[in-house]
């Protein structure tokens, strides 16, 4: 029985290759852009999945409101923070602290010596609670004396060749030396936060530059607790309140006010676009997996789409084919069986040509999202179950209409004709159907032209800094000794024009605290903190809107001097800044207060995502961590890279040399934005393709049942032109009425993605227009060609069809 199925069906699919064809092209197409979207939402809801008590464990965020920046979500935390909640609150059964080791400006071995972007302190606790697998040692005791570290495979083998040979031996971390005591698994990539290397936190702790360490009032590392339960969580967020004020800050201090709350481990990696400061390698966005699960639903929708329009339009071909079955003894269930056979066969091609399309597209994808996709169908369930159940799902999708719909023809009514045509309601739903298909491809269009123009927005707005021609060169805590020796060293070369000592390229540090004024009310403002030297704003191309720059010659100006920004001025409410002064630590000052000398124009210092907010900067060396290096226009840069790195190695002999084109960090904030821009055009040109498909296989269709009112017409005079016209104006109508209809709904939803950033476009009536209008000519020319040429057609011939 089902071989005479299997034989029936790939007759009938042979008798109608053309149309079969557009449907296992459709179908391909879809359901290969399915399987590379969720294999991408696959990768992003995996982050931190091996975890075993990711459902137990939380990060610790504060909410600050302060004068200047209003309220952020802030998941940077205090020292002393853990081991007062461990006393605090028996729901605590475990707490950990993570920190960058950022004082640590290279770690050697012999000739080996690297700069490790992966190196933490950490609480001994880390090992149990992120599930940290060894290699060799003793995880018990690994983390126990301060100068020891565990490494990962990955590193051991970097500095030792073979992970074994790095027990009990030891590596300079600057000038100081810590033993091995552990190599641990490498971390999964999967994970939002991944460390290389772990040092115990009390070595930080025992020095005296990190002193800071044990007070309140320093945010510097970032808290995870283990609870009992995951509905504890809730009790310690009420119980904050009290905490805090036993230990830290209340409203009335006048220093800091904040609140606390937990946010589970399973939302670190997705749903943290709120909060502002957070230590992560990391980190996505819930909402854009959300956008790309419906989009991929769509597309897969759109590829059924045109298998039930082709099929319903083949339907007026194959109702007598039904009528006979029906004389010769055949039942409905037995029509319906066959007909969905035809829709499996056709998904089974579909599907193995989809695995085809996949393979060929995973190098790209993996390019552009720097990841390692490949099919596996072993271990991944997607590429078994979950391709068994696409398979079955788009079988019965695709097939169910057609088969239920052609089944119930009486055939005595077929046989006679009178239900040689399709029905209003089926001629009803191929149009509902067309109109589906083009409301999602226009409301792509819409969001690539609008979030193409964002991108150039950001591309080409006018930042108040320059980056162009810049490298920043790194050199950790202790660099600033030399800071006067390198700049000499770098200015000998002819390309380069200036090189200045800064916190970072941008020209602010990681570091926001509060100022207050010197005024009889003690004003407060929650300010960015710069540390620039005297040449920073003129190498960076950053105007001053009054007042000076730092001047070499004026000692007084290091440490005792600042300039400020527009936005600090406006916050405070002044019309003149100059001459106004602060009290604030960095001042060198014994009064500890600091005159304001300049005042900058507002430059945007981070991404355009976030508003400029007041910062000050402080002529500050010891606070300097590189030099930015502008050179010439006409200047080679691998050759000026060369250069540098010769002289870095004379300078500062064991420090490797780290240098970052500035526009790279200009490219680094945007990425995911660009990357999100790339995915929607590869998906809508998906999209319209097989919108395209459909359209012209069920144009095809259509024409051919109309082939005698078409020969009808030009014996009575009709021309070509108006032949056409009326063949296409009708299919024109429904892709309008799609526009009409998908543009309120895609605005709506695009102003909320442009709402994240603080500098955005408006959506105009170009961006509206453009779509519909741009679907129209695509569906133009998809069936002007197949109209055109049954216009053509003889008459005569016309008049024989059937």
């Amino acid at each position: 029985m089902f071989a005479n199925y299997l034989k029936t069906a790939l007759r009938s699919l042979m008798r109608q290759k053309n149309y079969a064809l557009i449907n296992l092209a459709g179908l391909s197409f879809g359901i290969a852009a399915f399987i590379l979207i969720m294999l991408y939402v696959q990768h992003e809801l995996k982050f931190d999945h091996h975890l075993s008590k990711r459902d137990r464990i939380f990060r610790v965020v504060e909410i600050q409101n302060e004068p200047g920046v209003g309220e952020q979500h802030v998941a940077i935390t205090m020292g002393p923070l853990a081991k007062a909640m461990l006393s605090d609150f028996p729901q605590v059964k475990n707490a950990v602290r993570l920190m960058s080791a950022f004082n640590v400006t290279a770690v050697s071995r012999g000739e080996k010596s690297f700069r490790e972007d992966n190196l933490y302190y950490a609480d001994p606790s880390v090992i149990d609670m992120f599930d940290i697998s060894f290699i060799y040692g003793d995880p018990a005791k690994a983390m126990q004396e301060p100068r020891s570290v565990v490494l990962s495979r990955k590193v051991a083998e970097k500095y030792f060749g073979d992970a074994v040979k790095a027990m009990g031996n030891t590596l300079l971390f600057d000038k100081t030396s810590f033993t091995i005591t552990g190599v641990m698994d490498d971390q999964p990539e999967t994970t939002h936060f991944f460390f290389d290397m772990l040092v115990p936190i009390a070595t930080a702790e025992a020095l005296p530059a990190f002193e800071w360490m044990k007070g309140w009032n320093s945010n510097s590392l970032v808290t995870y607790v283990e609870l009992d339960r995951p509905s504890s969580a809730a009790e310690i967020n009420m119980g904050f309140d009290d905490f805090i004020k036993r230990y830290a800050f209340s409203k009335d201090d006048g220093w800091q006010y904040l609140e606390m709350y937990l946010q589970p481990l399973s939302e670190v990696y997705l749903k943290s676009g709120h909060i502002k400061f957070q230590n992560v390698t990391a980190m996505g966005d819930a909402s854009m997996v959300n956008v790309f699960i419906v989009i991929s639903i769509l597309i897969l929708l759109i590829a059924c789409v045109n298998f039930i329009n082709i099929s319903i339009a083949r339907s007026v071909k194959r109702s007598r084919e039904v009528g006979m079955r029906k004389v010769l003894g055949a039942d409905r269930g037995s029509l319906i069986i066959q007909f969905i056979s035809e829709s499996a066969i056709i998904t089974l091609t579909s599907v193995v040509l989809a695995l085809g399309i996949v393979e060929l597209v995973l190098p790209e994808l993996n390019k552009l999202l720097g990841t390692v996709f490949t099919i596996d169908f072993i271990s991944n369930p997607m590429f078994n179950a979950g391709l068994l159940l696409l398979f079955i799902v788009i079988s019965l999708v695709s097939g169910s209409y057609p088969a239920f719909y052609l089944s119930r023809l009486h055939p005595i009514a077929v046989l006679r004709g009178i239900s040689g045509r399709s029905g209003p309601r089926s001629g009803l739903l191929s149009k509902v159907l067309v109109v589906f298909q083009f409301i999602i491809s226009v409301g792509l269009l819409l969001a690539v032209f609008v979030i193409r123009d964002q991108v150039n927005f950001i591309r080409n707005k006018d930042l108040g800094i320059q980056y162009t021609n810049r490298i920043f060169v790194g050199f950790g805590e202790s660099g600033f000794e030399k800071i006067g020796v390198i700049k000499q060293e770098l200015m000998q070369h002819p390309a380069i024009q200036s090189v200045s000592g800064c916190s970072y390229v941008n020209g602010v540090a990681g570091s926001q605290g509060p100022v207050f004024v010197d005024d009889s009310a003690n004003t407060k403002l929650f300010v960015r903190y710069g540390f620039v030297d005297e040449d920073f704003f003129r190498s960076m191309d950053v105007e001053f809107a009054d007042g000076r720059d730092f001047n070499g010659l004026q000692s007084g100006d290091i440490n005792r001097a600042v300039i400020v920004n527009q936005a600090t001025v406006s916050a405070l409410g002044w019309d003149n800044a100059l001459g106004r002064k602060f009290v604030f630590p960095q001042s060198a000052d014994s009064s500890g207060k600091a005159e304001i000398i300049g005042v900058v124009k507002d430059y945007h210092y981070y991404s355009l995502r976030s508003p400029i907010e007041p910062a000050v900067w402080i002529w500050s060396p010891e606070r300097f961590r590189g030099v930015v290096v502008k050179y010439a226009n006409s200047g080679n840069r691998d050759e000026i890279r060369s250069f540098i790195e010769s002289k870095w190695t004379s300078v500062f002999p064991g420090l490797p040399v780290q240098m970052t084109d500035a526009t790279n960090y200009l490219t680094q904030n945007y990425k995911g934005d660009q990357t999100t821009f790339t995915l929607f055009i590869y998906f809508t040109m998906v999209s319209l393709l097989l919108s395209c498909l459909g359209l012209f296989g069920l144009t095809s269709l259509l024409i051919e049942q109309r082939t005698r009112v078409i020969g009808i017409r030009k014996v009575m005079g009709g021309t070509v032109s108006q032949i056409a016209i009326h063949l296409v104006k009708d299919y024109l109508l429904l892709v309008f009425t799609a526009g009409i209809i998908a543009l309120p709904a895609g605005y709506f939803l695009l102003q909320k993605q442009l709402d994240e950033f603080a500098y955005h476009i408006s959506i105009n009536v170009i961006h509206l227009i453009v779509p519909v209008l741009l679907a129209l000519l695509i569906a133009f020319l998809t069936i002007v060609f197949k109209a055109y040429r049954a216009a053509n057609a003889n008459p005569v011939v016309a008049l024989k069809y059937e």
